[in-house]
């Protein structure tokens, strides 16, 4: 039996405790601050709950420390912290926290420890960067990935047609972070939220592409790709919501005084807009992307395209967007507590994507869980 622990109990820790629960061979234990959500898991998955302030690295070594394999879902702010906790605890580690800072620069205390860490580890960043690694591994060279990506509510409602399915924090810093793309074999960098774009998707029409820095690793891990974009999909109009509210200061960090009382325009912000942007119970949502990696294969030129349409599922009452990010977590945790990878140090996704058969694997387990990508190849 594998002891494992889930730290946070929110949309993406939820979706994990019911996944590793009805799996053979898992004692699944989550944990978190609050205990109304703790009692809802318990009583939801039958799984055990550990009540625990998760924003002090000190209490997570020390829980982790008691458990043979831990999985992340926590906010992105404590997403290094959190790395480093369970690093130093001795304990193997799957996240999908998509934290700001470079998780890598923990990979010699990962070696050092022995533990296989592996990160950012959902859908995007996540399966895009398994797909991609897998892509470039095949192509000699690979020319050109561009990935696509989108979480969104079925019922459009203005103003926003939008919904936001994870931490208020994480969806304005997409809007705010400036985005790295790779250019001519160099890092260049744009204004989030800038070169918008029409893109026609199957089984939903047209949305939006814009600017974001979802990239990440890929950058520093697959020097030989000379171009690569990443760019988040929303509803028509979107970006140009996002832009003015940007504009009239209302993302800012930079603290102000009103009346008396000071605040940052940010803290604000996320208070008044996400009482709009979450999702009611039962309420319907959708996850989409695409993946496409172009170059040379057998002397042909070869392009790999990955999509995924994946919808809320009424029989877990689980989102698509918890679904699509947790389940890549749990079943690469499960890869790790198997031994099928075990290779001390803090790797992205895509270095599991270079592994014979692991992205086969990882792509088969989805399936059966209902998260189905569809894979084309076209050789010219």
């Amino acid at each position: 039996m594998i002891n494992t622990l889930i730290l946070g109990g929110g949309m993406i820790g939820t979706a994990m405790a019911m996944d590793l629960a009805r799996r053979p061979g898992f004692a699944v234990t989550v944990a978190d601050l609050r205990p109304d959500v703790l009692a809802r898991i318990a009583a939801r998955y039958g799984v055990a709950t550990l009540q625990a302030d998760l924003s002090d690295p000190g209490i997570v070594a020390s829980i982790a420390a008691r458990f043979d394999m831990v999985l992340g879902a926590l906010p992105s702010r404590f997403g290094l912290q959190t790395l480093r906790a369970v690093i130093e605890a001795g304990r193997n580690y799957c996240d999908i926290s998509f934290m700001p800072e470079d998780a890598l620069v923990l990979d010699g205390l990962a070696r050092e420890r022995g533990v296989t860490a592996v990160v950012d580890c959902g859908v995007a960043p996540g399966m895009s960067n398994l797909l991609a690694g897998w892509a470039a591994s095949r192509l000699d060279p690979c020319e050109r990935i561009d990935i696509v990506v989108g979480g969104l509510p079925v019922i459009r409602q203005k103003p926003f047609e939008y919904k936001a399915p994870f931490a208020p924090y994480d969806v304005i810093e997409e809007y705010t972070r400036p985005a790295r793309m790779v250019e001519g074999g160099r890092v260049v960098i744009r204004e989030a939220l800038s070169g918008v774009e029409p893109i026609d998707l199957p089984g939903i029409g047209t949305l939006e592409a814009f600017n974001t820095d979802g990239l990440r690793s890929l950058i520093t891990t697959l020097p030989q790709v000379p171009t690569m974009t990443e760019r988040t999909l929303r509803y028509p109009g979107h970006a140009d919501l996002m832009r003015a509210f940007r504009t009239a200061g209302l993302f800012s960090q930079e603290p102000i005084t009103v009346a008396g009382q000071t605040l940052r325009p940010f803290d604000l912000t996320a208070r008044l807009l996400f009482p709009l942007w979450t999702y009611e119970e039962g309420e319907a949502d959708l996850t989409v992307m695409r993946v496409l990696a172009e170059g040379q294969e057998g002397g042909h030129q070869v392009r790999y395209e990955w999509t995924l349409f994946d919808r809320y599922d009424p029989e877990t009452g689980l989102r698509s967007m918890s679904r699509t990010t947790a389940f890549p977590a749990t079943i690469v945790a499960g890869l790790i507590a198997s031994g099928r990878f075990r290779r001390p140090g803090v790797h992205p996704p895509e270095v599991l994507g270079r592994e014979p058969g692991l992205p086969e694997t990882i792509l088969e387990q989805l399936a059966e869980r209902g998260v189905r990508y569809t894979a084309t190849v076209t050789r010219c």
